[in-house]
Formats: structure tokens, C-alpha cells, sequence
């Protein structure tokens, strides 16, 4: 799926199943705002990634398996100013907590977030995962391969209600009616999930 194509099968199922979450969906970013960002960190920003902002300048909490939430332009930006930070300016790159060719994507409020690899290379657009006291690392799955294929899987495990090929989870929903990724042990503790497969097949067709 393009990222337009993601995106509006992620509005539809959180319009029916997350109103709450469909609501805080953030407007589009304009070009300024991403040229902006772009200025501040000294990189440019991949092409899937700006047909995101254009459509959502970020998003909602744990629209991401993992409990993710995409970053705006501006907060990008300043993630990746935070991150490099000026204590790191004289450590080689390769030494780097966080290195200078890694662009902030999303965080999930807690140890870990993700970012876009933008230095030259095979690695060039992947995506990468950043864990408080780890740093990052690259996992060889196909949703790494670009923001695209993130989001093309997310819309599918939305869909689907579980990201077991990558997290053992299951998808439930929070107290605000926002999605939330807990783990899949929880469903057998009477855990309730918000999706029903005879509906979304027959929006979706067979998944």
C-alpha cells in the first residue's frame, strides 16, 4: 500500500472502532513545517515520510504496535536536537548514544522509540529502533524496510487486532477510548478487544 493507502484504511478503522483516537488525529503539516525541520536537523526528509506529515503532522496514542505514536515535524526536529545534544558534538559518530544520521520517528512514552536511518548505504530509509540504556539496532523484518511498509503493517495489524509477528499483542482499548498494545497473556486475563473480524472482513474482504 502507499502511505495515502495506509493512512485512509487507518482513519476508517479508528473512525469506527477508536472515535476518540480518529479525533485527535493531527492536521496536515505544510511544507513550511517540513522544510523547517529539515533546516533544523541538517537531513531530508525521505519521501514517505513527508507523504505522512502531509497527511498527519503525527498521530494519535499507540496507533503504532508497541503503543507508538508518530512525531509532528516540529517535534522531530527538537527530538533530534535533544538527542544529538551538544555532549555528544566531539564523540565520533559511530560512538554516538545516538547518531547524527538517525531521524526521530516515534516514541511510545516510555524506553523506546523509532527513527529513520538517513546516512548513505543499504540502510538508507529503514527503520530503526532506539532503546533507553541499549541504544539502536536494526531488526531484519520487512515493516523496517521504510516508514511505508510500517505503516502498511500497522494498518494491517489494526486490522487484524494483533501484532504477533513482531510483538506478542493483542490490541485492546484505554480508558479515553485510545488504542492500547498490551500483552497477548492479557487476553486470557479477560481482557476485552475492540475488533470484530466478521465486520472488518467484510470491510476489508477476507484478511
Amino acid at each position: 500500500m502507499t502511505v495515502e493507502d495506509s493512512w485512509l484504511r487507518i482513519e476508517n478503522w479508528l473512525c469506527e472502532y477508536a472515535p476518540a483516537a480518529y479525533r485527535s488525529l493531527p492536521l496536515a503539516a505544510d511544507s513550511a513545517a517540513v522544510r523547517a525541520a529539515e533546516r533544523q536537523c541538517g537531513l531530508v526528509v525521505p519521501k514517505d515520510l513527508v507523504a505522512s506529515l502531509r497527511r498527519h503532522d503525527g498521530s494519535g496514542e499507540g496507533l503504532l504496535p508497541g503503543n507508538h505514536r508518530l512525531s509532528g515535524a516540529a517535534e522531530i526536529a527538537r527530538d533530534y536536537e535533544w538527542w544529538i545534544g551538544s555532549e555528544q558534538r566531539d564523540i565520533p559518530d559511530e560512538l554516538r548514544y545516538w547518531r547524527s544520521s538517525w531521524l526521530p520517528l516515534s516514541g511510545n512514552g516510555a524506553d523506546s522509540s523509532l527513527f529513520v536511518e538517513m546516512a548513505p548505504g543499504e540502510e538508507r530509509g529503514r527503520i530503526g529502533e532506539h532503546t533507553h540504556g541499549d541504544g539502536g539496532r536494526f531488526d531484519d523484518l520487512p515493516q523496517y524496510n521504510s516508514l511505508s511498509a510500517l505503516l502498511s503493517w500497522a494498518a494491517q495489524a489494526l486490522s487484524d487486532g494483533s501484532a504477533t509477528d513482531v510483538l506478542d499483542s493483542v490490541l485492546t482499548r484505554d480508558e479515553q477510548g485510545f488504542p492500547d498494545w498490551e500483552d497477548a497473556d492479557a487476553e486470557q486475563d479477560g481482557t476485552s478487544v475492540i475488533w470484530d473480524m466478521a465486520a472488518l472482513e467484510k470491510r476489508y474482504g477476507q484478511l
